[in-house]
């Protein structure tokens, strides 16, 4: 520790701290991820184990809370990562980002109408009539149940995550990446926080389709966030109807002698929106919604 005429010197403390706002700096997705990582797991795997050891109830409430504050990982991440990087500025920048609700309404029709559309209607190819008769008979669920699930997933999940995704990590992987490359290193590192979720009932099989299909989806929430601006309002309630779209299938074959597995389900929706983003990856010459500008900005960074 620095001294001066043998009191210490208060500059040693800020040289410090200035040296890991820096690094952070420097470093910014790695800090972003091992934050977001470190929060997340260390929490869900500490309230497993203590669990399984019988010192924690699992159905107690401070299970819940445990759980509820590791899902919000990716939030606390973003904000700490903010903070420290560029302050009350790059904070304000994200609260901003949160509320850009004026954007293209054709993204509010891929979001309300396209994904609750996509998903049943590949389904209904591999399971024909059994998911026709259940359309027919519960189609009311598309405007009763379904916006329900949209609106209370976009406030819990959605909130927990998107700004740190897509509000920190998507722009940040933008500026030095490639667009396609920028998504699939923010869908990977997305997918990747979702592997505690074994220790919770997933198969091993389970677990490696909900990571594609999880991959996959974050280039879809690239390309929104890329598209409108950097909203992320839209993919808070993009990623919300994604989920949403779950359950509801799950509703649609409530019944049923034959219903998909979350691993068909997973599958499924890899195929579907890989489809969909390889047509979007194709006609915006792998851009993916960011201007030329962008795009050409990071070319000449990576």
């Amino acid at each position: 520790m620095a001294t001066h005429n043998g009191l210490t010197d208060p500059s040693a403390g800020s040289s410090s701290v200035g040296r890991r706002s820096r690094w952070v700096n420097e470093h910014g997705l790695l800090a972003y991820t091992l934050i977001a990582y470190g929060i997340s797991w260390s929490l869900l795997i500490g309230g497993f184990l203590g669990s399984r050891a019988g010192i924690l109830n699992p159905d107690g409430s401070l299970v819940s809370l445990i759980i509820q504050i590791a899902a919000a990982g990716p939030l606390i991440s973003a904000l700490i990562v903010l903070a420290l990087t560029r302050g009350r500025r790059g904070l304000a920048d994200l609260g901003r980002s949160l509320i850009r609700w004026r954007v293209n309404p054709l993204w509010y029709a891929f979001v309300f109408l396209g994904v609750p559309i996509l998903m049943p209607a590949a389904l209904a190819i591999i399971y024909q009539g059994q998911l026709g008769s259940a359309l027919t008979e519960k189609w009311s669920l598309f405007y009763t149940q379904w916006p329900i699930g949209v609106l209370s997933i976009a406030l819990v999940t959605g909130l927990a995550e998107e700004p740190g995704w897509r509000g920190y990590a998507q722009p940040t992987a933008n500026r030095r990446y490639l667009p396609m490359t920028a998504a699939l290193v923010v869908s990977v590192i997305w997918a990747l926080w979702h592997v505690p979720n074994a220790l919770f009932g997933q198969t091993a099989t389970e677990t490696a389709a909900h990571f594609l299909a999880t991959g996959v989806n974050g280039f879809v929430l690239a390309w929104v966030y890329n598209s409108t601006g950097g909203s992320v309002l839209l993919v808070m309630l993009l990623h919300a109807a994604q989920n949403a779209t779950n359950g509801l299938v799950q509703q649609l074959f409530d019944g049923a002698p034959q219903s998909p597995s979350p691993t068909t389900y997973y599958l499924v929706s890899t195929l579907t929106f890989g489809v969909l983003m390889g047509v979007v990856a194709v006609a915006t010459r792998g851009r993916l919604g960011l201007s030329a500008s962008g795009a050409d900005s990071a070319t000449s960074t990576a």
